[in-house]
């Protein structure tokens, strides 16, 4: 696209606006339908009140220790003493959102040594597939890395002892905003330092290669350290699985993925297109380090599994950064008109799909209105076990009720909102994300027995133990007795759940129901036998 440098007022006014849009949709709805988020407000809350409470510190404790996942953790928590929960969890994601559009910009600017309009395009992958998931600690991870980059590379020859002290201070925050900010930031200092380090091997300049070598190692030493000294590096638990080529091809749309898989694909293959026309013109300028760092993200994409140590979508987190590196290491340079052009054209594009996201986005506030009455009877102190309703149980409910309940063809996003219990009734339920490598948070004794730091919610039908229980919910180890456990069921999405199963419907008495959730009481074995032989 053309030269930037001569409108500097109308390039800062185009990239407040576009911000301005960005944020817009934070002020549709109290609680954005993102898939962790509800967990990650929960956990907020036990972090900062959960001590004080008489309820909930019998439940849950704090456990702070070397975690590369604790961004929001501690400014989240840091905020909700002086704003409301739900205020400061906006804010964290509208920091996010700034966040990430200034680390491709300053970026670019620091790759190029010029200001230019591409990068203010990146507008266009605000709202991606792991943004709507609520991966909060990654995206935070993330852009720091781009930004400690960026620094590196505009100091690291001017001010080389200062910039590797800066650095690694850069590099060891980042490490404890999330594991995958590091490794993002290796790539790309690396990538410039492999560059530059071949040049030299080539010229035989010893001297020079090992310097930039210790210097490299430096920057990343405090970390390598820290890692070897937390939970995350000797934790073995959870499966390892890999998805398939197909999904991976169709996974590399995530950067433009949100709630219609034909117009994200179509978006990303616009972008695509004019981007290798620009290359076939020999109108594109690509910055080679950024180069290399998108060929490596692109082959650690193809080897990573899609969960590992307790984790999941693990290479779905390398199409985001390629994304990142398309706007900030690439540069098209179109003539003026035909860049004013395709500048009108991309924000005509990125108002229409920010104007899907605040559409879908509408209709949330109602959903989570209809979940709040219907835990509204559960009393502090009580254990509900939360059910859902898949898609499979009844694809007619999902059609008309399921859009801001799933990104495109990616995943739902509704798994997570059972933490309104912990928020709002000071109850338990199984799914507070509390694991030991990732979370700084632990559940006490005697409810840690029934508690499942990470999954899937089980489907209403698993209540009768004469369904198979599917592979990916086999550990959790309450569904079985279910009845000894828990005071209350909430089933998420009642209204595609016509009936539930006989053995079910004997062992529970019916509060409340409406569309988003169901809430039942448990009765207790021997009320329940009796309602189980009048069934038969």
């Amino acid at each position: 696209m053309g030269d930037a440098v001569p409108q500097p007022r109308l390039r800062w006014l185009v990239c407040f606006g576009a911000l301005l849009v960005l944020l817009a949709p934070l002020f549709i709805t109290e609680m954005p339908p993102l898939l962790d988020y509800p967990n990650h407000l929960a956990r907020t809350y036990l972090l900062a009140f959960g001590q004080q409470d008489p309820v909930l510190s019998t439940m849950y404790a704090q456990d702070w220790r070397i975690i590369p996942n604790l961004a929001i953790d501690v400014v989240m928590t840091a905020l909700v003493t002086v704003l409301p929960l739900h205020v400061a969890g906006r804010v964290m994601l509208g920091l996010i959102l700034v966040l990430n559009y200034a680390a491709i910009i300053l970026y670019s600017r620091s790759v190029f040594g010029r200001w230019s309009w591409w990068p203010v395009a990146a507008a266009l992958m605000g709202y991606h597939a792991l943004f709507l998931m609520g991966f909060m600690n990654y995206q935070v991870g993330i852009a720091l890395a781009m930004l400690t980059a960026a620094g590196w590379n505009t100091f690291r020859e001017r001010f080389p002892v200062a910039t590797v002290i800066a650095a690694a201070c850069a590099a060891t925050l980042v490490f404890f905003c999330h594991i995958f900010g590091v490794v993002f930031c290796a790539v790309l200092i690396g990538s410039r330092e492999l560059l530059l380090m071949w040049e030299a091997l080539r010229m035989r300049r010893w001297a020079p290669l090992l310097r930039r070598a210790i210097a490299a190692g430096l920057v990343f030493l405090p970390s390598a350290i820290l890692y070897l000294g937390a939970p995350l590096a000797t934790s073995d638990e959870g499966p390892v699985t890999w998805n398939g080529p197909l999904t991976k091809l169709a996974n590399l749309t995530e950067p433009f993925m949100n709630y219609y898989a034909a117009f994200d694909r179509l978006t990303a293959l616009s972008i695509l297109l004019l981007v290798l026309t620009c290359l076939a013109l020999r109108m594109l300028r690509v910055h080679g380090p950024s180069l290399l760092a998108a060929a490596i993200c692109f082959l650690l994409y193809l080897v990573m599994p899609m969960t590992l140590k307790e984790a999941a979508f693990i290479d779905g987190r390398f199409p985001i950064m390629l994304g990142m590196l398309l706007f900030a290491g690439a540069l098209p340079m179109l003539p003026p008109r035909p860049a004013r052009a395709v500048g009108f054209a991309l924000a005509a594009l990125f108002l229409v799909r920010m104007g899907i996201v605040s559409a879908v986005w509408s209709g949330h506030g109602q959903d989570v209105a209809e979940i709040r009455r219907s835990i509204e009877p559960v009393q502090p102190g009580s254990r509900v076990l939360v059910l859902t309703v898949d898609p499979g149980s009844n694809p007619d409910f999902w059609r008309q009720h399921g859009r801001r309940l799933v990104i495109a063809d990616f995943c739902r996003t509704d798994q997570h909102l059972g933490s309104l219990l912990t928020i709002e009734r000071h109850a338990f339920w199984p799914m507070v994300f509390t694991n030991a490598s990732q979370q700084p948070l632990r559940v006490l004794p005697p409810y840690a027995a029934i508690s499942q730091p990470a999954g899937y919610l089980p489907n209403y039908t698993l209540l009768d133990p004469a369904e198979p229980t599917p592979p990916k919910l086999r550990r959790q180890p309450y569904l079985a007795d279910w009845q000894d456990h828990f005071d209350y069921v909430l089933l998420l999405l009642a209204g595609g759940a016509q009936t539930l199963p006989a053995y079910a419907e004997a062992r529970l008495e019916p509060v409340n129901r409406s569309t988003m959730a169901a809430l039942y009481r448990v009765r207790r074995p021997a009320l329940a036998a009796e309602r189980l032989a009048e069934h038969r």
